[in-house]
């Protein structure tokens, strides 16, 4: 990932970014370090936009084959928390690195 991301230096013009079990970053075993370290050493200030899908239905749902519920049922205060706790994480990972 990290290589990736330093061979696209001043090619990115946003950055997307999701959990490889399609949950918010943070809920699975993407390489976030990583990822956030080549982001700092590229100087990436660009923006960053989270896509978890864990719901099905919708445009979206059927178009990209979502065929269970990821979110266990939550309601929309637990998917807003969970994605609050998820930029708080990324801001973590891409902005200080610790």
């Amino acid at each position: 990932m990290g290589g990736a991301i330093r061979s696209a230096k001043g090619l990115m013009g946003h950055f997307h970014t999701g959990e490889c079990n399609r949950r918010v970053p943070g809920q699975g075993r993407m390489p976030w370090r990583e990822i956030g370290e080549a982001l700092r050493e590229i100087g990436y200030d660009g923006t960053v936009c989270m896509e978890p899908f864990v719901r099905m239905g919708g445009r979206v749902g059927s178009d990209i084959k979502i065929w269970h519920d990821l979110s266990e049922g939550a309601d929309v205060e637990t998917l807003d928390r969970d994605a609050a706790k998820s930029v708080a994480f990324e801001r973590y990972m891409f902005e200080e690195g610790k």
